[in-house]
């Protein structure tokens, strides 16, 4: 009896999960962004032409801390590309911008540091290193990895078979070095893969735990990080893995999401994770006509070009979509990330257009979107 229940419970939910999405992919086709709830605070970080049309070239978005926000935005304007970079204050429920630089380029990611900074990351590598203020932008060591600590405090070097730990201050400080493949840093331990076994070790190199590397669909993790400091995640693009430090599994989240790096966030609890995922979405004869060209190239000729963004956030604990956002945009070969989540968890921002958006996350979530207890 009690399967009977869980499993037309799960159907149910299934069927609640995919009106929602319908409902989302319905809007999404006529390019508006959908969400689970309108946004408490706004700021346009600049004027729209007269066409009322901005052709957006790139944004990034972070939270510096629970009530400030750092956000880019480059975009064609009368006399050519323009691009800026604002240190936005959230207070009394308004957006105040507090900072702004035009020393900001296209294809660059935002990621916090301590102290209020903000590194810049080109590609997945953390390149420079923004003041609190903005006023001072300092060039990075050529060949940090994009293994970086949520708070921006651990920076890495990676080589097959080793790597190196550094503190960021004014300068790189050496922090530890070991043996091994690097998966991820947190602010408390580093995550590596030695053969068949992932060990974390704490940054004195004593080691907190160890695991045999659960199966896995593709030779490698397109993530691996920190949930507060008892428990790590594995994504493997299929699913999230969540885990203890010695391995043993505790849920396993099934996101709306394929497979792609620097897609993932969480709060600092580990609480809740953000998922930031872009794709290509075509009409049905769209479809048809880029499968037959594919087979007719043995699969050369498929475009890698993204035009749709989806933003969950779920609950870790539950594994329910406690916030979704969705919007189609015109095709780019960039993968797009438009949303960061608090350090607290409980708020998103999101960058669309020359609009910041602040939104809260519902304390009571929605539907469980493929969770399982171990």
């Amino acid at each position: 009896m009690s399967s009977e229940k869980n499993s037309i419970g799960c159907a149910t939910h299934r069927i609640f999960r995919s009106a929602i999405l319908l409902a989302f992919s319905a809007a999404c086709c006529i390019g508006l962004p959908v969400s689970s709830g309108s946004p408490i605070a706004t700021l346009a970080l600049t004027k729209l032409p007269v066409s009322g049309q901005l052709e957006v070239k790139w944004a990034s978005v972070t939270f510096a801390s629970e009530n400030m926000v750092a956000a880019a935005l480059c975009y064609n304007g009368h006399a050519g590309p323009r691009c800026s970079l604002s240190l936005v204050r959230w207070e009394q429920g308004n957006l105040i911008r507090v900072a702004k630089t035009r020393d900001f380029a296209s294809g660059f990611s935002l990621h916090p540091a301590i102290g209020g900074r903000i590194l810049a990351i080109e590609g997945l590598s953390p390149v420079s290193l923004y003041s609190a203020d903005l006023s001072v932008r300092r060039r990075l060591p050529r060949g940090l990895s994009r293994f970086v600590s949520p708070s921006g405090d651990i920076v890495s070097q990676w080589a097959p078979g080793s790597w190196k730990l550094y503190r960021l201050t004014d300068t790189t400080e050496p922090l530890l070095a070991g043996s091994g493949d690097l998966l991820g840093v947190s602010d408390e331990f580093a995550l590596i893969e030695d053969g068949k076994i992932i060990r974390v070790e704490d940054f004195n190199g004593r080691q907190v735990g160890s695991f045999e590397a659960p199966p896995r669909p593709g030779r490698s993790y397109v993530s691996v990080g920190a949930l507060g400091t008892s428990s790590i995640y594995l994504d493997n693009c299929r699913d999230v893995q969540i885990l203890n430090l010695d391995g043993y599994p505790l849920r396993e989240l099934q996101p709306h999401k394929g497979c792609s790096d620097g897609d993932t966030g969480s709060s600092v609890d580990g609480s809740h994770m953000l998922f930031d995922f872009t794709d290509r979405q075509v009409s049905g004869p769209g479809r048809v006509i880029e499968g037959l060209r594919s087979a007719m190239t043995f699969g050369m000729a498929g475009s890698e070009s993204v035009n749709h963004e989806t933003v969950e956030v779920l609950d870790t604990l539950t594994g329910e979509v406690c916030f979704a956002w969705h919007r189609r945009f015109p095709e780019t070969y960039y993968r797009v990330r438009s949303a960061a989540i608090s350090p607290s968890g409980k708020f998103v921002a999101i960058m669309e257009a020359n609009t910041l958006s602040i939104y809260r996350v519902p304390d009571a979530c929605g539907a469980p979107t493929g969770v399982s207890y171990k």
